[in-house]
């Protein structure tokens, strides 16, 4: 998963000074932040519904004293074209005059991963969208007005949500279209896109989810994750230009995805592990996705106990029926480390994810495809930490199985490809290309 509204420019000057001027105060007045709340619904479990997942609510959701952020992100991966891709459209909000220089806007990106051996990949930030001028953003409250009048808008492009099953936004729509043009420095995506839902049910694994107020000063910190489609069939074009080539690609059931999150708090401290797979049967219909919403850290405690309260989350959907697991049953090895010149920091090109429970396991390794690697930086003012995500076009192999009463999966991970008899029963082994993601601790101050 990748967030658009990053990209800010570094500020100076009375800002800041108001800034660091606040904090002593805050320190002094204070002693030290606020532990979090308990998350309120740390189940994941309430019913995802247009309303209390792409939905704009600023108003209703405005709490803090820092800056309230958006993104509504789709990606797919073509393997008809040999392409992957990814649309997303940022708001960053506010109303503290600390913060002035640094919200009140919309955007959009876009980004191509092709076969390196064709073409390189590419990523376009479009510009930062005043608010205050009339056009530059519309945002639904319900998400749910219908064909042709659209639910977001700016000028980089816009989603239609082309069946709302309700006008209040209460259940779940299953098919978007979203249209747009993004030009960077000589390079220009356009796309025009449909997205229709396939099996798997919408989530919110995350739902005001407590997160460590911002430089301990600014809060209360929160976020709402939800995943939207975890599995879709895309159709439509999606047109690059790199300044050298346009190429026009016809998107002809593709594998796609919509999540999107909301909330107030600061990113760039979050070290992210995010996966997104899903293979298809003969027919072309949905067999088996399984995602991942997991930070390795920031680690902290939240009221009530949470002596671990940093979420994480995994989900299987396998022929009809949903497998969840959560932050304490998931772990994840690393491995493959390397070092990126550009921004100084290391990611893993390879991981094993395991997820157990009584009754059910997963064992999932996934392999970075040499070249096929986008990065994304968030630049920010200083003193908040930058951080960038490092996203992948990946080779999955695995299985899915059925704990026997007396199963023994703790070799399976030795190799998640050869069944694990000793475990229980193979219901789906797992083989195939799809997206993940890696974000570690924030960058050196520069």
């Amino acid at each position: 998963m990748n967030v658009s509204w990053t990209g800010h420019a570094k500020a100076t000057g009375w800002f800041w000074l108001a800034l660091l001027f606040s904090a002593v105060l805050w320190i002094g007045w204070a002693g030290c932040a606020p532990m979090p709340p308990a998350p309120p619904h740390p189940l994941g479990d309430t019913p995802a519904t247009q309303f209390n997942t792409d939905s704009y609510n600023y108003d209703l959701n405005h709490r803090s004293n820092f800056l309230y952020g958006q993104m509504w992100y789709f990606n797919f991966v073509d393997e008809t074209n040999d392409i992957a891709g990814v649309v997303s459209f940022g708001l960053a909000q506010g109303d503290n005059p600390l913060f002035a220089s640094q919200a009140n806007y919309s955007n959009a990106m876009a980004m191509v991963i092709p076969n390196p051996a064709v073409r390189q990949p590419f990523r376009v930030w479009s510009e930062h969208f005043p608010l205050s001028v009339p056009g530059n953003f519309y945002g639904s409250t319900t998400f749910s007005e219908g064909p042709g009048v659209y639910e977001l808008q700016n000028p980089g492009g816009f989603i239609d949500v082309l069946d709302p099953a309700d006008p209040e936004g209460d259940v779940l729509a299953d098919t978007y279209r979203t249209a747009g043009s993004v030009s960077e420095n000589g390079k220009t995506i356009t796309w025009d896109l449909t997205y229709e839902r396939l099996g798997a049910p919408g989530w919110v694994p995350w739902e005001d989810w407590p997160w460590p107020y911002v430089l301990g000063l600014f809060g209360p910190s929160w976020m709402t994750y939800h995943m939207h489609m975890s599995s879709a069939r895309v159709n439509g074009t999606f047109v690059t230009d790199d300044g050298v080539e346009r190429v026009e690609y016809d998107i002809v059931n593709a594998k796609g995805y919509h999540d999107g999150f909301y909330g107030e708090c600061l990113f760039t401290d979050i070290w992210w592990n995010w996966l997104d797979y899903k293979q298809w049967d003969e027919s072309g219909n949905l067999d088996l996705s399984v995602v991942l919403h997991k930070p390795s850290g920031p680690v902290y405690e939240c009221q009530g106990g949470w002596a671990e309260c940093t979420p994480g989350n995994l989900r299987v959907y396998n022929e009809g029926v949903v497998y969840d697991f959560y932050r304490p049953e998931i772990e994840i090895q690393y491995f493959g480390w390397t070092f990126d010149p550009e921004f100084h920091a290391e990611h893993p090109t390879e991981e094993i994810i395991t997820a157990e429970n009584e009754s059910h396991y997963l064992c999932l390794h996934w392999e970075g495809l040499p070249g096929r690697m986008e990065k994304a930086l968030w630049d920010l003012p200083w003193p908040l930490q930058d951080n960038v995500t490092f996203e992948f076009i990946s080779q999955f192999e695995g299985g899915f199985y059925a704990k026997s009463p007396e199963g023994d999966c703790s070799a399976c991970d030795e190799n998640c490809a050869v069944p694990c008899p000793s475990c229980g029963t193979l219901l789906k082994a797992i083989g195939g290309v799809g997206w993940s993601d890696y974000v570690g601790r924030p960058l050196p101050a520069k």
